[in-house]
């Protein structure tokens, strides 16, 4: 049996791992509204990917600034988190390059 994972908006920035807001044409189905005609209404949609699935949620017009506020702050966030680890690991790299520097030095001087 299949759970169906809730398609609720983000509320802080740690809840947003990945993705983004953006902007969509879309009919609202009403029969007299000129989208019956072709002409759709924009509407935003937050993408997000959740347990290796698409996800697409709605955002209402109310909500759109706070939210993009948000998506845009995570996503700083993120950029900050990768850049980090970036640099740990070149210090980790350099300093394991140090170590087996000066693990050979010390077999050279023992005559290993």
């Amino acid at each position: 049996m299949k759970t169906k994972t809730a398609k609720v908006l983000p509320k802080t920035i740690g809840e947003i791992t990945n993705g983004g807001v953006y902007l969509q044409r879309v009919p609202c189905g009403k029969q007299n509204c000129k989208c019956a005609r072709g002409e759709t209404h924009p509407a935003y949609y937050f993408f997000t990917r959740r347990a290796g699935k698409f996800v697409k949620i709605y955002v209402r017009r109310s909500e759109f600034n706070e939210f993009a506020h948000l998506v845009v702050q995570a996503a700083t966030k993120r950029k900050e988190r990768q850049q980090t680890a970036k640099v740990n690991l070149d210090l980790l790299k350099t300093m394991r390059r140090d170590l087996r520097e000066r693990e050979s030095q010390i077999k050279s001087l023992k005559g290993e």
